[in-house]
């Protein structure tokens, strides 16, 4: 599949929380190819788990490339946040740019029985994931391809997915996805039609929303350059919870809903938490730090949900 196609672009209708948007929002809208997005229908929601008042959710992102190293690294991290407790994994985007290392890389994180969300981000070619997917589930392996499945019911919360990135110029690959104004619309309007008692939703994407200085889930080089547009749907009744990817620089860390930073262990109504690269590579941080490897326990009790961040083995060695 070729990848997205789009109509000539309206112009785009703001997020209301435009205060925290250094600048315009892209001018991207139309229709997504639904290889890209599928639409919120009967066929793309799925109930996988029933509700037990907790939910441990194992989160990695930016897993790169096939070398030996690299794919010890990921089923390390992987088995470590089933040690801690994980049910589930989800991988965040960059999960590989060819057929060959996603199936390394993801083959290494089914390794651990658990049940995997993979979510297409701006390098995963459509066809080439849909392949991998449908071999992982010949394994054995319980695998859902985030754009293919928009809803998942996991008793505790309901995971719904943005997938790809948010304007052309990030692409990294021909095949690879962009997500248009229709589709956060729709988005917007499956999270408002939920009832207010229902369990609170998670939203997975692979880029992250436009924050406001430095401790942001978005800064690069001193800049935010997440999607503004984003902030419209982080709120305690569309999604008090989120999880994002791509700015590796500003991974291992969590925020509120008014953009504050909140620490490692600490329950919050409203949490969105970028888990950073897992990769082996070393890897400048905006805090000034050096990561090795990174990924993210999160944990849904009820309305509040809390962060830890987990480093890959050799690295938390090197730190003590």
């Amino acid at each position: 599949m070729a990848g997205c196609t789009h109509d000539a672009p309206p112009p785009v209708t703001p997020g209301p929380q435009t205060n925290t948007a250094q600048a315009p929002a892209p001018q991207q809208s139309g229709r997504s190819d639904p290889a890209c997005v599928a639409p919120f229908d009967a066929s793309s929601k799925l109930a996988l788990r029933q509700g037990k008042g907790e939910l441990k959710l194992g989160v990695l992102a930016g897993l790169k490339d096939s070398e030996d190293d690299n794919v010890k690294q990921a089923r390390a991290l992987a088995d470590e946040l089933k040690k801690r407790g994980a049910e589930l994994l989800v991988a965040a985007g960059d999960v590989g740019d060819t057929v060959e290392a996603q199936l390394s890389l993801l083959g290494a994180l089914t390794a651990t029985g658990l049940p995997l969300f993979v979510l297409p981000g701006n390098r995963e070619v459509r066809s080439d994931l849909d392949g991998v997917v449908t071999e992982l589930r010949r394994r054995g392996n319980t695998v859902i391809d985030l754009s293919r499945t928009r809803a998942a019911d996991l008793g505790d919360a309901v995971l719904v997915s943005l997938p790809g990135t948010f304007e052309k110029k990030q692409l990294r690959a021909d095949g690879a996805c962009v997500y248009v104004q229709a589709d956060l619309d729709a988005l917007a309007s499956f999270l408002d039609k939920r009832p207010a008692i229902a369990p609170p939703a998670l939203l997975v994407a692979a880029v992250p929303p436009r924050g406001n200085g430095q401790q942001a889930l978005d800064v690069t080089e001193g800049q935010n350059v997440g999607d503004p547009r984003l902030l419209a749907l982080l709120s305690p009744q569309r999604a008090p919870f989120g999880i994002f990817g791509q700015v590796w620089e500003a991974g291992g860390r969590g925020i509120d809903g008014e953009q504050k930073a909140v620490a490692q262990g600490t329950g919050s109504t409203q949490l969105y938490v970028n888990p950073g690269a897992a990769d082996s590579t070393a890897w400048p941080m905006s805090d000034g730090s050096t990561s090795h490897g990174l990924a993210a326990l999160m944990t849904i009790h009820g309305r509040n949900a809390s962060y830890e961040v987990v480093r890959a083995p050799a690295a938390a060695e090197a730190r003590k």
